[in-house]
């Protein structure tokens, strides 16, 4: 981390704090050709000047990002995170030891990825992927980790 920065809020799904982000590159990997293969975000600039972004620092509702949350898992610093947890986190009520970790498989479609739901206070705050699954590998697609926001709508 090099500079506080306010974390850039710009869509419903992911939170980018770049204030956070050491250049790793794990989740530019895990979107890229080693992981997903959709390259939305990159190495941008060069030498002390670089950061992790999105072409042009465009918001991520503009970039190739499908919103499946890999980058977030390859995340070693928390520089990305799911909005729910980051929300949590900010208002002092993510309570990760009071958190039920509940194991079902994914209904969005027929391919059964196993998914772990993360329960706090009767309400999913998160849905992860075991890495060891023979199904998903642990990734996940934007329904699977996304759409239990659907679930507990109150609309």
């Amino acid at each position: 981390a090099r500079v506080a920065e306010e974390p850039v809020v710009d869509n419903g799904l992911l939170v980018r704090d770049h204030g956070k982000c050491l250049r790793c590159g794990q989740c530019v990997r895990a979107c890229g050709g080693q992981g997903r293969n959709v390259f939305a975000i990159s190495v941008l600039g060069r030498g002390v000047g670089s950061r992790v972004g999105v072409e042009y620092d465009a918001p991520l509702t503009d970039s190739a990002c499908v919103f499946c949350g890999d980058c977030v898992d390859a995340c070693p610093t928390g520089a990305l995170s799911v909005r729910s947890e980051f929300d949590l986190r900010r208002a002092g009520a993510w309570d990760e030891p009071a958190q039920t970790v509940t194991a079902t498989v994914c209904g969005h479609c027929g391919v059964g990825c196993e998914l772990a739901l993360h329960v706090q206070d009767n309400e999913i705050v998160k849905v992860t992927s075991p890495p060891d699954s023979p199904v998903a590998h642990g990734n996940l697609c934007i329904k699977g980790r996304f759409g239990h926001q659907y679930i507990q709508n109150r609309d």
